[in-house]
């Protein structure tokens, strides 16, 4: 697992400094190859994937919001001026007059204590932006899964196809003879069309399987981000009984080691400590505020006696100050502000629960089905092996005439599912067990 989390670092922060992925692509896959291996899928995935793409913008956004948060800090300035033209239609000795006035200011303002607000806000953002870096590394992770499934996916239609195959080939035979009986009249032309359909059923199960083959590699392709006239194949791989049948490890141990890195709780954890900032952030509001206040200014009349430079010059004025602020009463409002921070965390702590809840019933489910597909594949082994048998022996005795075409297409329909169940409960068993093995270590591989 360490190893693991040493990896997503260093690709972490080929994101974090804005590295090219096309060049990081370049390095770690080519454009085009013979088979593609798991580990290569994953790499060029990392590399190309549209998602992980965003991942740059969302810490970036996160370390804005960190800046801005420290920026409150900050005392802050601002130049102010004002003009006006003043008429005076009955002014002295009855005569109209008018005149033009201006100023001119230079303000600033600093918070020095508003009950820590500013301190909590800075942590709170610091956590976002861990919770931003946690985020990267769990769609690396949930794409790791997605394309292990569709890799899977593809073996399983794969090997579909093999039996797709052998099913056609036993029918075209059976067809063949079925034809060589009927014109030498020791079958029907009933017993002929019964055998033909059952030809044209499995030529169209042939395609299929071809198609849901296809289309399993489609999906593989929108996770690489493959163009559309890239015709990708994979690795061969044989999974060997003894990668089937193995023993799983105890429940309570895999449980406990997922819950360690498991991304969710991990981020909610993370969440709760956001929450309880919100909650002393939102008690500053019973706090006095302190600021400091300081100015500069000048101004200009036309009533006034000097020209423009002297008054400039003769009414420059400086001012400071010091403002405290005691909240009496905010019509309740910092009191409803803390009782919405305390109610959230509170469900906070009810998400971590059900979090905990919910990855419980999964890797519950995951040895669920990982011994129902073991114990299923056990006996698909014996159901193929009974029902080779029978298909043998009923289609020799519809050689000899001893069986109608309805047995003999019986035991043939009977074999093509043995198989089916047989290679949809290894591959079962197979997605069962490497997913609990994920949730122990948090890895995936594939041999």
């Amino acid at each position: 697992m360490a190893n693991r989390m040493i990896n997503k670092s260093i690709f972490l922060c080929l994101i974090f400094s804005g590295a090219s992925f096309a060049n990081y692509a370049s390095e770690t896959a080519t454009d085009q190859q013979d088979k593609w291996s798991y580990s290569e899928c994953v790499e060029w995935a990392k590399s190309h994937n549209v998602d992980l793409r965003r991942i740059n913008l969302e810490i970036q956004q996160s370390e804005e919001d960190i800046k801005s948060s420290k920026d409150l800090w900050l005392p802050s300035f601002d130049f102010s001026t004002g003009h006006s033209f003043s008429n005076y239609p009955f002014g002295n000795n009855n005569q109209a007059s008018n005149s033009y006035n201006s100023s001119y200011s230079i303000n600033g303002s600093w918070t020095v204590w508003e009950g820590n607000a500013r301190k909590y806000r800075i942590e709170s953002s610091k956590i976002m932006k861990q919770e931003s870096e946690l985020n990267a590394e769990s769609r690396i992770d949930d794409l790791e899964v997605s394309i292990f499934q569709a890799y899977l996916n593809i073996l399983y239609s794969k090997e579909a196809i093999q039996i797709a195959h052998q099913t056609l080939e036993v029918s075209q035979s059976q067809a063949k003879r079925a034809k060589a009986l009927t014109e030498s009249g020791r079958s029907s032309k009933v017993d002929l069309a019964q055998i033909e359909s059952q030809l044209a059923q499995d030529e169209y199960a042939l395609v299929q399987a071809q198609s849901n083959y296809e289309s399993a590699k489609m999906k593989l392709k929108q996770l690489l981000e493959l163009r559309l006239d890239y015709d990708i194949e994979i690795d061969d791989l044989e999974f060997a009984d003894e990668i089937v049948m193995v023993a799983l490890p105890d429940k309570i141990e895999v449980y406990n080691q997922a819950c360690q890195w498991n991304y969710s709780i991990r981020s909610n954890d993370l969440n709760d400590k956001v929450l309880d900032n919100n909650i002393k952030e939102a008690k500053a509001g019973y706090y006095p505020r302190i600021s400091l206040t300081a100015g500069i200014g000048t101004g200009y009349t036309t009533i006034g006696t000097g020209n423009w430079g002297e008054q400039m010059g003769n009414g420059v004025n400086e001012n400071i100050g010091l403002n405290l602020s005691i909240p009496i009463f905010d019509a309740n409002s910092t009191k409803h502000s803390v009782a919405k921070a305390k109610l959230a965390a509170l469900e906070g702590e009810l998400n971590d629960e059900q979090l905990r809840n919910e990855l419980s019933q999964t890797i519950e489910n995951l040895y669920i089905e990982a011994r129902s597909a073991q114990a299923k594949y056990i006996s698909g082994q014996k159901q193929v092996e009974s029902a080779e048998l029978t298909a043998q022996l009923v289609d020799r005795q519809f050689e000899l005439g001893l069986v109608n075409p309805l047995e003999l297409l019986t035991s043939h329909n009977n074999l093509l599912n043995a198989r089916l169940e047989l290679l949809q409960s290894k591959y079962m068993a197979i997605l069962s067990i490497k997913m609990i093995n994920y949730y122990a270590t948090q890895e995936i591989s594939l041999p």
